[in-house]
């Protein structure tokens, strides 16, 4: 990997890492994929070990995809078509717009209405989908992870799933058939 790419990344800005003509656009346009390491909670068990293997401490990458004009995103990037990941200078997404750009993470119950094909979150290491309990539908659900390039600081959306395992654990069903007048007094 490109190891100017790696240290763009490390500088916790948005950077750009691949560009290519959208082929299924009538608007003669470009999607852009940026990437930024973020902060974010854990999830559960893998969070000092999976991070420490990926090299990403406490952090996570996140991207986000963005149409821009053939003719603006060739004026800037040089092409319709490249990546940094392998080479080159990486260009921040900072200085394409001016101004301070982030990722925004949303994590909620809902696929993305404009995507065939978003899919729920997913345990890098069993391949298991990520569920939690959603108190609009009370059963486990499959979370969906929402991401947005914005202008100025994000305001991320993290559901606290193991928070949530544990609380619904605890206010979870009883067996109706146990005898409570026996253990009330006690």
């Amino acid at each position: 990997m490109n190891p100017l790419f790696v240290n763009a990344l490390d500088s916790g800005k948005v950077v750009v890492r691949r560009w290519w003509y959208n082929q299924h656009s009538e608007k003669d346009q470009v999607t852009v994929q940026f990437f930024q390491k973020i902060k974010a909670p854990s999830s559960g068990d893998t969070k000092s070990l999976v991070a420490k293997a990926q090299g990403l401490s406490d952090g996570q990458i996140v991207s986000a995809l963005f149409s821009f004009s053939r003719d603006v995103a060739e004026s800037f990037l040089g092409s319709t078509e490249g990546s940094f990941v392998t080479g080159g200078q990486p260009i921040f997404a900072e200085d394409f717009f001016g101004e301070e750009v982030n990722i925004e993470v949303t994590e909620n119950f809902t696929p993305n209405p404009y995507s065939k094909s978003h899919e729920p979150k997913m345990n890098p290491g069993t391949g298991e989908i990520i569920t939690m309990y959603n108190p609009e539908t009370q059963q486990e659900d499959p979370v969906y992870r929402h991401t947005e390039l914005i202008a100025g600081q994000a305001d991320h959306v993290f559901l606290d799933i193991k928070a949530s395992n544990s609380v619904h654990a605890s206010i979870g069903k009883f067996n109706s058939n146990i005898d409570l007048s026996s253990i009330a007094g006690k």
